[in-house]
């Protein structure tokens, strides 16, 4: 908001949850935040020509939403805050202004290829259902339970070293958060901030109550849970786990064919550059 303040700014989105998009950046005009959620942005902001002084400013507002149940099969909101966040203080440099960022991809590691091209197996395809009222159970293929006092069975086992397809519905009634794996996005309409590609581990759309997600589950077996955001349905029970199985270290095989310069050590430096081809 430049306001009186005499500032136009500009937001363009890097990254989400830790994970760059497949093609950054994004212009954004407003960011949004499900609990738990983390983005990085770059801002730039212009002095209009008709702000007085050598400075100018900007405030960024924010809004916080209190969802924490649905009626009828709708969020309902139960409260509505708004405030501001910080203001930006510019100063003029009398040069020409920044140039846009040119769109670019970063080298991912290896759990980070791109699965929108692959063909899951059948068996690794599954639904996943986040309820809308109470009892708050996760269910996975239609089986799940509270968990209570006492650890409940895990929702199923999947195999390390392979990929996940999940259909996901009730998604806009609670802020879904998966440990240990992050899920990218290959399914899903109405809802400008989750795009298909983009990665997440905390994920609450507002324009939709379903999307489809791939996962990578990489090198690590064991416990791998899943629980809402919003505190009170965690304390509920709205939490639960899958157990992962197999040989500890296993990963996917095929993953230098989604992405030939993915990396599955230390970070080797840039993705080598196409050699020029003469005519």
């Amino acid at each position: 908001d430049g306001g009186r303040g005499g500032a136009t700014c500009e937001f363009q989105l890097l990254a989400k949850d830790g994970v760059y998009l497949t093609t950054a950046p994004r212009p954004v005009e407003r960011i949004r935040f499900a609990s738990g959620s983390r983005v990085d942005v770059a801002v730039q902001c212009t002095c209009n020509w008709w702000a007085k002084g050598s400075t100018c400013g900007a405030k960024v507002m924010w809004q916080a939403l209190w969802q924490p149940i649905a009626i009828m099969g709708k969020v309902t909101t139960m409260s509505d805050t708004v405030g501001q966040l910080m203001t930006l203080e510019i100063k003029r440099s009398g040069r020409v202004p920044a140039q846009p960022i040119t769109p670019f991809k970063v080298r991912r590691p290896c759990y980070l290829a791109d699965m929108r091209g692959v063909r899951v197996d059948r068996q690794n395809q599954h639904s996943l259902e986040l309820p809308m009222t109470f009892p708050l159970q996760v269910e996975f293929d239609g089986r799940g339970e509270v968990w209570a006092h006492e650890v409940p069975r895990p929702l199923a086992e999947i195999p390390v070293g392979e990929i996940q397809e999940w259909r996901v519905t009730g998604a806009q009634f609670h802020p879904l958060h998966v440990h240990v794996n992050p899920f990218q996005i290959t399914g899903i309409s109405n809802d400008q901030w989750y795009m298909v590609g983009d990665f997440h581990d905390t994920f609450l759309p507002t324009g939709t109550n379903s999307a489809v997600v791939r996962m990578n589950v990489d090198k690590f077996t064991g416990k791998m849970i899943a629980h809402c955001h919003i505190l009170e349905h965690e304390d509920n029970g709205m939490m639960a786990w899958w157990k992962i199985v197999g040989r500890e270290g296993d990963s996917y095989s095929q993953v230098k064919q989604l992405d030939p310069y993915c990396y599955e050590e230390e970070y080797p430096g840039p993705a080598p550059q196409p050699t020029p081809r003469w005519r």
